[in-house]
């Protein structure tokens, strides 16, 4: 049972990634105050937890999940502590985040960055034209648009060209409104255009490394302005660094409560002073409340201090379905530890090879592949078509890319977990700025907002730690 006692805890609303380690964070730096982490799931860890599959004893992350760090070592070490480095994968570098992209009717196995100079010589000297006539005349930082955006960064034949059909085939909106979020949630903010001899010299300039890639990202030369590594546990699954991480929480005396429900958030005199939670087990309990850090969402905040916002419309985001595979070989895709899909007609976004990062993954000559699939980009609905159609769509689009040929596919698992990808829409960040707005005017002394999107632009989980930690810090030290 939760501690009910009528001392006032320091509650974190959301057990992902960001509450866990805002948990962690709290303890340190306030050693004897009670605090709880309440979870609407029966799991922690959020999309970094895992899929098990105790019959079959395969196991597999949400798509491709390796933490990495955020280069602040008050946040960075916590992992260490949480797990040794003994027991970690880390890779620097170069080896960081091996990508790759299929493309124009082929998979690059070199970067996952658009490669222009597949294209007919004629076609990729205009793109050249323009990009440079583009690059004197044009500023991106006014760009209110992703399309805007793109304009000015590469030139409006490139954007027409390139980015706009893959905007629309990737969200099947116009691209005209989609927000300029959406260049760094799909990585589009560089292209490829010239071979690595041309690059090395062009890239000593500033303005042409935001904008053209290398062309060989296994020998990238280091421009890198951090030292940022990647971390993945040498135990395959993100599920045991988990696991690691609950224990820790519990060494540390702090209370983890999972399938619980929020029904109520009683604020007196600008503070919220009771959390009201709910279980099918346990009942309803109430919860005095001294700082509340809130993870879980905007629109769930705004939901539980009972604000209308019946009039914001949010427009849904692709479904993702993970589909999981285990092959008898190793998928024939190089050293990638991953590949977007950017082609239209396919519902494939994201392809992960898990025992490239993670030679442990392969148990026995078996070896595990996940496809993030999107329905939505065939014209499919996820709730209308069966698991057994969409593994075979993925199964079928594998071997047109050519990572599968003659493969024998042991074991195949679709799981629908009515998770959506962020549609990056500018109806849905003014609507998310604007909760934002209407929340901030409740002037809550005592409620801290963290987690992806808890400031416009925050996705990744860098950022969000990040962000995250300075927010707790400052409202720490106006507590002392």
């Amino acid at each position: 049972m939760p501690d009910i006692s009528n001392v006032k805890k320091i509650v974190v609303a959301g057990a992902g990634m960001t509450g866990l380690m805002c948990a962690l964070q709290l303890r340190k730096e306030h050693p004897n105050k009670p605090i709880v982490v309440f979870e609407k799931s029966t799991h922690i860890g959020g999309m970094y937890s895992s899929i098990e599959y105790d019959t079959e004893g395969y196991i597999f992350d949400h798509g491709m999940h390796v933490i990495y760090e955020s280069c602040n070592a008050k946040i960075d070490d916590l992992y260490r502590e949480i797990m040794p480095i003994a027991d970690w994968h880390i890779y620097e570098g170069n080896e960081k985040d091996i990508a790759g992209l299929f493309f124009n009717g082929k998979l690059q196995d070199f970067s996952h960055y658009v490669d222009l100079r597949s294209y007919p010589k004629e076609q990729w000297q205009s793109y050249i034209a323009d990009f440079f006539t583009s690059l004197e005349q044009n500023s991106d930082s006014d760009s209110k648009t992703a399309m805007e955006y793109l304009r000015a960064h590469f030139g409006s034949v490139i954007a027409e060209d390139i980015h706009s059909k893959l905007l629309s085939n990737l969200y099947k909106i116009n691209p005209e409104v989609i927000d300029i979020f959406a260049i760094k949630a799909t990585a589009l903010e560089r292209v490829i255009m010239f071979d690595k001899e041309l690059m090395i010299d062009l890239m000593k300039s500033d303005l042409i490394r935001t904008r053209l890639a290398f062309p060989d990202q296994i020998n990238l030369p280091p421009y890198r302005a951090n030292t940022q590594k990647a971390l993945y546990p040498k135990k395959f699954g993100m599920q045991g660094f988990l696991n690691r991480f609950r224990d820790k929480l519990h060494e540390q005396n702090i209370e983890i409560l999972t399938g619980v429900d929020i029904q109520k958030l009683q604020c007196d005199n600008s503070h919220i002073t009771h959390i009201t939670l709910s279980n099918t087990e346990k009942g309803s309990y109430e919860i005095p409340v001294e700082t509340l850090v809130w993870t879980a969402g905007w629109s769930a905040l705004a939901s539980s201090l009972k604000m209308d916002i019946s009039d914001l419309k949010f427009q849904r985001g692709p479904r993702i379905i993970y589909i999981n595979l285990v092959l008898d070989r190793p998928p024939i895709m190089g050293r990638l530890y991953y590949f977007y899909c950017y082609d239209s007609g396919f519902g494939s976004f994201r392809v992960t090879s898990y025992s490239n990062y993670c030679p442990n993954a392969c148990q026995d000559g078996k070896y595990p592949v996940c496809v993030e699939f999107w329905p939505s980009r065939i014209g499919l609905n996820a709730d209308e078509t069966t698991d057994e159609q969409l593994i075979q769509l993925a199964i079928g689009e594998l071997k047109e890319i050519g990572i599968i040929q003659d493969h024998q596919v042991i074991f195949a698992k679709a799981e629908n977990l009515k998770s959506e990808f962020p549609l990056p829409s500018i109806v849905n960040t003014k609507n998310l700025q604007e909760i934002r707005t209407r929340i901030s005017k409740e002037n809550i002394k005592n409620l801290t907002v963290a987690g992806i999107m808890a400031e416009e632009g925050l996705f990744f989980i860098p950022d969000i730690l990040n962000d995250a930690f300075k927010k707790i810090s400052k409202t720490s030290q106006t507590e002392d």
